[in-house]
């Protein structure tokens, strides 16, 4: 069996099933991890919130090489392979038509695609179509948080027209409560000891992200057993069959 798990960005799958995919593995199944915002900062002048962004992680402009390095290593962790796809990360995209930077605060982050982006999802949803190959399974992020990048990830993967699997987005979906997915039914998969471990070292991987989310690794390593445990496992949610 074949799992493509969609990644908006360069850590999004670790964070939120890093312990599943090496399940798969160790079960003799394939897991790839496709990151959609993966590409280079285009050229000129970056805006001061892209910037800001590189100084909390410790980086220049080489930040995005760094965190493709760092997914390669998060990847080999879970025992997955990974693609990386061409479009940048949404704090460096611009108005084709005024120049201006689309996303260039933190606000600006989580809410609706700029209306200057909608031909994004066309040319994504391009891409997957001619990426992808029959029988494979295909999870998407389910959007939770609102974050552009989520947002656009979804957006183009719903319009396949193809069966979809959809993961819960962490670490905002802790930060949700009451959440219940509508017209979803859960499939959990238990994560062993291994699987925990693994999934913890997935996402220490991606070292320049660490401070995002935690104060630290260990408070990281804590927070992800929990959600483990709370859980029940890794969950897995696809349309119910009783819609149709």
């Amino acid at each position: 069996m074949q799992w493509i798990y969609l990644s908006p960005h360069l850590d999004d799958v670790a964070l939120s099933l890093g312990g599943l995919l090496w399940e798969q593995a160790a079960a003799g199944e394939s897991a790839y991890v496709w990151t959609i915002c993966a590409g280079d900062p285009p050229p000129g002048p970056l805006s001061p919130f892209a910037e800001s962004l590189h100084g909390r992680w410790g980086a220049g402009r080489e930040a995005i090489a760094r965190r493709r390095a760092e997914d390669i290593e998060s990847c080999a962790v879970m025992r997955a392979a990974y693609r990386h796809f061409p479009i940048p990360d949404c704090i460096y995209r611009r108005s084709e038509q005024s120049g201006e930077y689309l996303y260039a605060s933190e606000d600006s982050l989580n809410g609706p695609l700029h209306p200057d982006e909608q031909s994004l999802v066309w040319v994504l949803r391009k891409i997957l179509k001619a990426a992808l190959t029959p029988g494979v399974r295909l999870v998407c992020p389910i959007g939770l948080g609102d974050h552009v990048g989520h947002r656009l990830t979804r957006t183009a993967a719903d319009g396949l027209d193809i069966p979809l699997w959809y993961y819960a987005d962490y670490p905002y979906v802790r930060r949700i409560s009451n959440w219940e997915p509508k017209n979803l039914e859960p499939t959990v998969y238990p994560i062993s000891a291994e699987g925990i471990a693994a999934w913890q070292d997935s996402v220490a991987a991606h070292r320049s992200q660490i401070s995002t989310f935690w104060e630290s690794i260990s408070v990281m390593k804590t927070e992800i057993s929990e959600y483990v445990q709370q859980m029940k496992g890794a969950i897995l949610w696809r349309v119910s069959e009783r819609m149709f």
